[in-house]
């Protein structure tokens, strides 16, 4: 098994040193965009060839290779997204993130410098790297992004380690996600999005009021504010999955529902519940989970979302009346009562083993003896 961890770091270097190298490339990123979109033409090679000459003028050799490789990745997530049924246009960038390959850079982490190509030839930067980073620097090292952020240099490098595979133990846990409940796990551990909602709603009625006044300085403020609720939310996330993946045993199976296309439905929602629906940092807390869950040897696995809420966890009765309220799960025929994310999140964990043939979590899998070939016969032929 491959792990793969990006570190970010911030450079000791002047942005103007490597604005006119990022601004060179976003421009040949767009160049090979919009010659690829006109064209429909999506294959990388093909692009090569029509537009390596121009975007030489402009970059070294490794950036226009590098440039043109990012604007394929672009077009070919426009298409697939066009495909798929949303509108789109053409992949464009104001300001381009660089990427270079393990050759266009290097770095030196007990000297805590790093040397970039630019288009006036290669530059090196002092660093610090932050104590939580230093367990991955005798990783091997892969790609790396550039970019500029205001007054700020940022870089943020791949690094790459092969580890043993862990076996899976057979051991499931469902997670439900939601707002009022940020994630409820099967074995009954409720991490609550009250404060965390709250804390948003701060956010956007300052929001409202800043857009309101309309001046240079209200507009400063909204980045400022943008920035650090971001950071809040992610803080919150890390902390979640770290103690969702920390009180389980390697290989244990963690089982999510698959919510790729959530917002399709949005519009039949009040205003407000689209708000939060579309704010909701659902895809995050799973990429969270992910590496931390590969790291510890577990698996990330996805059941259908249906009926999930709607279902009773333990006679299977499925209907909507089921749900008498946004926290309350009580089963119209067997009378089964329950918090209704927990019952969710025992549904996604029963799917799962439903999916891999063990309906109930009783193991099917056991081959029929020979004792058993007449019992099999009577289960199948109608006396």
């Amino acid at each position: 098994m491959i792990l793969t961890r990006t570190i970010k770091l911030m450079l000791d270097a002047d942005p103007q040193l490597l604005l006119p190298t990022v601004m060179a490339y976003t421009e040949a990123y767009n160049h090979v965009c919009e010659a690829g979109w006109d064209s429909r033409d999506y294959n990388g090679l093909s692009l090569h060839h029509k537009t390596y000459k121009h975007c030489r003028t402009l970059l070294p050799s490794a950036l226009t290779i590098s440039s043109r490789v990012k604007a394929t990745e672009a077009l070919k997530g426009g298409r697939a997204r066009k495909k798929a049924g949303y509108k789109v246009s053409c992949p464009n960038s104001k300001q381009c993130s660089v990427r270079y390959n393990k050759n266009a850079y290097s770095v030196w982490f007990d000297k805590d410098e790093l040397s970039v190509s630019t288009i006036t030839g290669r530059q090196k930067f002092g660093f610090k790297v932050p104590q939580y980073f230093n367990k991955y620097v005798d990783w091997r090292r892969k790609s790396a992004e550039l970019f500029v952020r205001g007054r700020d240099v940022f870089i943020s490098i791949v690094f790459e380690k092969e580890v043993a595979d862990v076996a899976l133990t057979g051991e499931v846990i469902g997670i439900d996600r939601g707002i009022k409940n940020i994630a409820v796990v099967s074995d009954n551990r409720f991490f609550k999005g009250g404060n965390t909602k709250r804390i948003m709603e701060n956010y956007r009625s300052l929001r409202y009021r800043l857009r309101s006044k309309g001046t240079r300085s209200a507009r400063r403020h909204l980045r400022r504010i943008g920035q650090k609720e971001n950071r809040f939310r992610r803080d919150v996330d890390h902390c979640i999955s770290k103690q969702i993946v920390g009180a389980i045993s390697p290989g244990t199976t963690i089982v999510l529902e698959d919510l790729n296309g959530i917002h399709s439905g949005i519009m039949k929602f009040r205003k407000d519940q689209r708000y939060w629906i579309n704010g909701w940092s659902f895809a995050r807390l799973e990429t969270f989970l992910k590496y931390k869950a590969g790291e510890k040897g577990c698996l990330i696995t996805h059941v259908n979302s249906s009926y999930t809420s709607q279902k009773c966890s333990v006679c299977g009765h499925t209907e909507r009346g089921n749900r008498t309220k946004q926290s309350l799960f009580k089963c119209k025929k067997c009378g089964f009562s329950l918090n209704a994310d927990l019952n969710a999140s025992r549904n996604i964990c029963a799917k799962h083993k439903d999916a891999i043939s063990y309906p109930c979590g009783a193991d099917t899998t056991e081959p029929i003896v020979p004792g058993d070939v007449a019992w099999a016969q009577a289960a199948i032929i109608p006396s």
